[in-house]
């Protein structure tokens, strides 16, 4: 499948309230879980697709409880550039698992 580095490329805003927020946070969790099977196959990495979901709804899970809305707004902004990296870079000699599937 062919990308475009545009076609990841979000804006960068703040939340205007915590509905916004939180429809923004459940916007990016859809993104990384439907982008898990391109992952696997991107960075070959030897777990099947559920767990490697499973391991990005921990990732989630980590911040759930942050109660500032600049905070999360600050979390949405470095998980959609991790987001456009993970999918437009070329994997690397240090593969996808050895940093983000520390199982």
């Amino acid at each position: 499948m062919a990308v475009t580095p545009t076609q990841f490329a979000r804006t960068t805003r703040t939340s205007a309230n915590w509905n916004d927020a939180k429809r923004r946070v459940l916007a990016a969790y859809r993104e990384w879980i439907r982008a898990a099977p391109e992952i696997q196959t991107m960075y070959s990495v030897p777990f099947p697709v559920s767990v490697i979901r499973t391991r990005m709804r921990q990732e989630f899970e980590r911040h759930r409880f942050v109660n500032k809305l600049p905070v999360v707004d600050v979390l949405l902004m470095q998980n959609n550039a991790e987001y456009q990296v993970s999918l437009l870079s070329a994997p690397s000699t240090t593969t996808y698992r050895e940093h983000t599937l520390r199982l």
